[in-house]
C-alpha cells in the first residue's frame, strides 16, 4: 500500500492540468465529488474498473497512477499495440513528442497568439538548434547530430546543394565554433584560419568574398561568422546530413488552424 501513498496527489494534479473540477470529475465516473475528494487525501481508493476509466480520462498508464515504476521497457507492449491502429501523421507526432523529450534543455520560446503564423522563431545556443514557427513547425537539432554533420561535411568534395561558393565553404566550416563556445566575442586569428584551408587558397581574395557575402565580419582578434552565418551554416549542414541519412533529426509539421 505504501506505493499507493502518492495516488491521490497523481490524481489532484492531473485533474487541474485537465481544468476539471471535482465535481465534474465525479459526474464522468458515476461518483460523488465527495468520492473523488477522499481519493486525492488518501482516505480510499477507486475500486480497479474506475482507476482504468481514470487512466482513459487523463490519457495516462494504469501503472502510472498505482506507482509502479517498471522503467520504459514496460511501456512497449502497449506501444507496439497501439502504433497498430495510427495514421503516419499519429505516428509522427508521437514520436516527435518522445524525441523533443530527450532535450528538454533547448527552451520553447513564447509565441503570441496575435502574431502571424509563418513568423519563425529561432533558438541557436550550446544546446543545439530550435526552430519554432507557431502552428506550424517545431525543429529541435542536437549538439551531437550538428557535430556529426559538420565532420561529414568537411569531409565531403562537394556540397550537395549549390547554396555556396565552394571555395568560401572551407573558411566557413572554419569559422564555425563548438555549440558550447558561442560567445560574442569570438574570433579566428588570420594565421590560425589559413591554417584551415587549402595551400591553393587566394586568402585575401576569399575572404574579402566572404565578407562582401554578408557570411564573415573583421573584428578585433581577427575573423567571426555573424550571427545569421553562423545559423545558417548550421541549418546548411543540417540539411545536408539529412540527404545523407546519417543521423536523425526531428520535424514536426502542424496543420494550419
Amino acid at each position: 500500500m505504501d506505493k499507493l501513498n502518492g495516488f491521490g496527489e497523481k490524481i489532484a494534479k492531473l485533474r487541474r492540468s485537465h481544468g476539471i473540477t471535482q465535481d465534474e470529475l465525479g459526474k464522468q465516473l458515476s461518483v460523488s465529488a465527495q468520492a473523488v475528494s477522499k481519493w486525492e487525501n488518501g482516505d480510499s481508493l477507486p475500486d480497479l474498473p474506475l482507476i482504468v476509466e481514470l487512466a482513459e480520462i487523463f490519457d495516462c498508464s494504469t501503472d502510472y497512477l498505482l506507482g509502479r515504476s517498471g522503467g520504459l521497457s514496460t511501456l512497449l507492449p502497449q506501444i507496439h499495440q497501439a502504433f497498430a491502429t495510427l495514421t503516419v501523421d499519429e505516428k509522427i507526432q508521437f514520436l516527435s513528442g518522445v524525441i523533443t523529450a530527450t532535450a528538454p534543455s533547448i527552451p520553447t520560446p513564447s509565441i503570441d497568439s496575435y502574431r502571424h503564423p509563418a513568423l519563425v522563431d529561432i533558438y541557436l545556443g550550446p544546446t543545439g538548434i530550435g526552430l519554432w514557427a507557431k502552428d506550424r513547425i517545431s525543429c529541435i537539432v542536437t549538439p551531437q547530430f550538428l557535430e556529426e554533420a559538420i565532420e561529414t561535411l568537411e569531409q565531403e568534395a562537394e556540397f550537395p546543394l549549390t547554396l555556396l561558393p565552394d571555395e568560401i565553404r572551407p573558411i566557413l566550416i572554419a569559422l564555425l565554433r563548438d555549440m558550447d563556445d558561442l560567445k560574442p566575442d569570438y574570433a579566428m586569428d588570420e594565421i590560425t584560419l589559413k591554417s584551415y584551408l587549402p595551400d591553393s587558397t587566394n586568402f585575401d581574395r576569399v575572404i574579402t568574398e566572404s565578407i562582401e557575402l554578408g557570411f564573415v565580419d573583421r573584428v578585433r582578434g581577427g575573423y567571426r561568422l555573424n550571427f545569421n552565418a553562423d545559423l545558417a551554416v548550421r541549418l546548411l549542414v543540417i540539411i545536408h546530413q539529412a540527404i545523407n541519412k546519417r543521423a536523425t533529426m526531428n520535424v514536426t509539421v502542424g496543420k494550419p488552424d
